[in-house]
């Protein structure tokens, strides 16, 4: 017969997840809540995932819960999600990870945006270097990070996060290097070697690190020594040079086995 709760686990599991903000939610005087979607949400519901009424789904809407629920009608342009049950599951981590990225090109940033967010990033600061070459246009800012607002949300859903990581808008690495933060400070620098994690984690064990990675090119000398003229510790992840949408997962990876909740 099997464990009932890991069989709780895995139908929870094979049910679709989704985010949906508090504010769709609605509390009736009698009843369990109901919860009516935007239109973008139901048509990826209805249209791509071909949900129906009776089907059973996740929502979570960043408050740290999630609810189990009945679709009771399905269409393109809506879709009514009866509550059943709330839910405070352990999907987050205690280490905050905020990922400081210089800018990618194509889709290698949507490739550290989906990643990272699984690993348990909290923050996203997308930056912009002396050797960045993907430079939007200003005016195109706020379409760029509605698209990546996206991303984040679709791979938050996917691997069970109840809270979704902030993300901010571009920032210039001189403008980010001069915000004031309290957090334990690290810049991956391929050049930098080996060697180096165990004393910067044993420098100061606080629960929010700031991770700076840099583009293709890397980073600069000159910006190494101002990061580091800031109070950020390098890191050099070892003797092989990662690729640029490659080395902030491996990093945050190796951060959560040691101080988060991947041990």
């Amino acid at each position: 017969m099997g464990d009932a709760s890991a069989r709780t686990k895995i139908r929870r599991k094979d049910r679709r997840r989704f985010y949906v903000p508090a504010s769709q939610f609605s509390y009736p005087a009698q009843g369990q809540p109901l919860v009516a979607t935007d239109p973008d949400t139901a048509h990826h519901m209805c249209t791509v995932l071909r949900l129906e009424a009776g089907a059973e789904v996740v929502l979570f809407d960043n408050s740290g819960q999630e609810y189990e629920g009945i679709i009771t009608e399905a269409t393109s342009s809506c879709v009514k999600v009866q509550i059943q049950r709330a839910l405070m599951p352990k999907t987050e981590s205690a280490l905050r990870i905020v990922l400081a990225q210089a800018l990618l090109k194509g889709d290698a940033m949507d490739h550290v945006l989906t990643v990272c967010t699984e690993l348990g990033a909290v923050r996203y600061v997308p930056l912009l270097t002396a050797r960045t070459i993907a430079r939007p246009d200003p005016d195109d800012y706020a379409a760029r990070v509605a698209r990546w607002e996206r991303i984040v949300r679709e791979a938050a859903a996917q691997c069970g996060r109840v809270k979704l990581p902030k993300l901010d808008a571009p920032a210039d690495f001189k403008e980010f290097l001069e915000r004031k933060s309290d957090a334990n400070k690290i810049i991956l620098w391929e050049r930098g070697g080996s060697g180096q994690l165990k004393e910067i984690l044993e420098s100061e064990r606080r629960e929010e690190l700031v991770v700076m990675a840099g583009p293709e090119g890397g980073f600069g000398q000159a910006e190494v020594k101002a990061a580091v003229d800031a109070g950020y510790q390098i890191w050099g992840l070892g003797n092989r040079t990662l690729r640029a949408e490659n080395a902030a997962a491996a990093a945050i990876g190796i951060l959560q086995y040691l101080r988060g909740d991947m041990g």
